[in-house]
């Protein structure tokens, strides 16, 4: 303790014999000098053109117009478009041709690297194919679709699923046998088959000596609808007749000919995806050749030649609708003196999407067995 207090008393008289610090004057601080304006010389004035793509009644005005109505907002149904064509880097697109490719057909041109990088390319096509059809089509374009001698891609998808105006009772769905070839119980497979039954469009043709029953399931507020052709003669000769006998005008002929009736409807449940290289289809060989194909109002470059035209399409069936199913009537009416019509789709079958307003036709297949 008195070490302790020794020490204090030594501290404090230093600190009083210790002169007091001087107070450091405060930094007098300079206003940063203002920066000359640069002298900027006037913006040149640049004629922007207004492309006129087409005269406003041409086919291709129109197929915009489609599509524009196609690509409105919907809660009754979902349908997604992925259209994108895809060039070399190399390549010099013509300002005009990407300006009316994505006004007329909203199809987006744009530049890869396809001569340096073709699988980091594909790789970054599939993803945006599948970002656009929500996570359904994963892999369009598969390992080794191109090289990188590729010029030009073209690539379009789909994905469609809609809603019922009177939605299927799940209650009911079934599991049943569905015969690819006749009714043959050894090649039978097995599908989830909905039903209900109710007032639907429906007629009978006879189309190429094959009788073929038509049914139109309207779809929510009747935008769209889904008409399904099933060829009473379930063999594989009656199918291919159908098909050979397809064309845009009996399809629309036949849709306005169908009359109400109550039906007892059976389709299978699914979903199907299908890809097509319609280079291959079309006959589009003088597009591929260098020598003969003729880009010109797309590019200016020479030699220029396609090398995929890809489409896919992915569509959905289920119960899901609007309303619920009405229940059966318990008081008796004229109608139910008459036989209800059956229709059972457990054999192959064709169908198509219809929008009723623009009378387009978005998806058109065959549902052969299922995979």
């Amino acid at each position: 303790f008195l070490l302790f207090s020794f020490q204090t008393q030594q501290a404090q008289q230093r600190s009083e014999s210790c002169p007091k610090a001087r107070p450091r004057p405060e930094p007098a601080c300079q206003r940063p000098r203002a920066r000359p304006e640069p002298e900027c010389s006037p913006c040149p004035e640049r004629n922007v053109p207004d492309y006129e793509c087409e005269s406003p009644e041409g086919v291709h005005t129109a197929f915009s117009k489609i599509l524009a109505t196609l690509n409105a907002p919907s809660t009754n149904y979902t349908l997604n478009f992925a259209n994108k064509l895809y060039g070399d880097h190399v390549i010099d697109f013509i300002e005009k041709f990407i300006y009316c490719a994505l006004k007329l057909y909203w199809s987006e041109v744009a530049e890869a690297d396809l001569k340096n990088a073709p699988e980091e390319v594909r790789r970054i096509i599939n993803l945006w194919v599948e970002v656009k059809t929500q996570g359904k089509i994963k892999c369009l374009l598969p390992k080794g679709s191109f090289d990188c001698l590729a010029q030009l891609l073209k690539v379009n998808a789909l994905y469609f699923k809609g809603e019922w105006h009177v939605k299927f009772d799940k209650a009911l769905t079934v599991e049943a046998p569905f015969y690819p070839h006749c009714a043959d119980a050894k090649t039978c497979y097995s599908v989830q088959l909905m039903n209900r039954k109710g007032i639907f469009n429906t007629a009978t043709f006879n189309i190429c000596e094959t009788q073929v029953q038509v049914v139109e399931i309207p779809y929510k507020d009747h935008e769209l609808s889904l008409f399904v052709l099933l060829p009473l003669d379930c063999s594989q000769e009656a199918l291919e007749q159908l098909e050979d006998a397809l064309s845009h005008e009996h399809l629309l002929d036949w849709s306005c000919h169908l009359k109400p009736e109550e039906v007892d409807v059976f389709i299978p449940k699914f979903s199907l995806e299908k890809s097509l290289y319609l280079h291959e289809y079309l006959a589009l060989h003088d597009l591929a050749d260098p020598e003969k194909a003729d880009f010109s109002r797309a590019t200016c470059t020479d030699g220029v030649a396609l090398t995929l035209l890809v489409h896919d399409t992915f569509v959905e069936f289920d119960e899901e609708g609007g309303e619920e199913a009405a229940a059966s009537p318990r008081c008796r009416d004229r109608r139910q003196n008459r036989e209800v019509l059956e229709f059972v789709a457990n054999h192959p079958f064709l169908y198509f999407i219809h929008h009723n307003c623009t009378q387009s036709i978005l998806a058109l297949g065959r549902f052969a067995k299922p995979e």
